[in-house]
């Protein structure tokens, strides 16, 4: 199983002051060919009964001196994951989570672009106050 990012627990944290139960362990998804671990299972009841249930994947960025290629293994393993759900037939929505110091100052216009072109879920959280700051459809 893939190590987690440093920034997991603040990312889990976030989720569950915001409403969320947390999996305490990475979903693991297999088809013919591969294997994959995403990060995080998230459930919450809507309106008393109905359950929402979201995936995440979180990446931190902690190469600061290359975050292009930080750019590219997200925005890569995002797609995967999400073709591996769809070839499953999970109907369950997954989101590239990020700390938001990241989302302000490494994801400028063209990041932004390649975003929503290929239809990115985003989950923007600050890691100092642990909060969940936007959900980006």
């Amino acid at each position: 199983m893939p190590a987690l990012d440093y920034c997991h627990p603040h990312v889990v944290r976030a989720l569950e002051k915001d409403g969320w139960q947390v999996s305490d362990r990475p979903v693991k998804v297999d088809t013919a060919n591969r294997t994959v671990y995403i990060d995080l299972e998230a459930t919450r009841r809507i309106n008393g009964n109905r359950q929402h249930i979201v995936l995440g994947e979180i990446k931190c960025f902690p190469d600061r001196n290359n975050t292009t290629r930080e750019i590219y293994i997200a925005l890569g393993q995002y797609l995967i994951y999400r073709a591996v759900l769809a070839e499953r037939g999970f109907g369950v929505p997954i989101y590239l989570a990020i700390p938001e110091l990241v989302f302000e100052t490494v994801f400028d216009s063209t990041v932004h672009r390649a975003i929503r072109d290929n239809r990115i879920k985003l989950l923007v959280v600050n890691l100092e106050s642990e909060t969940v700051v936007r959900w980006i459809e």
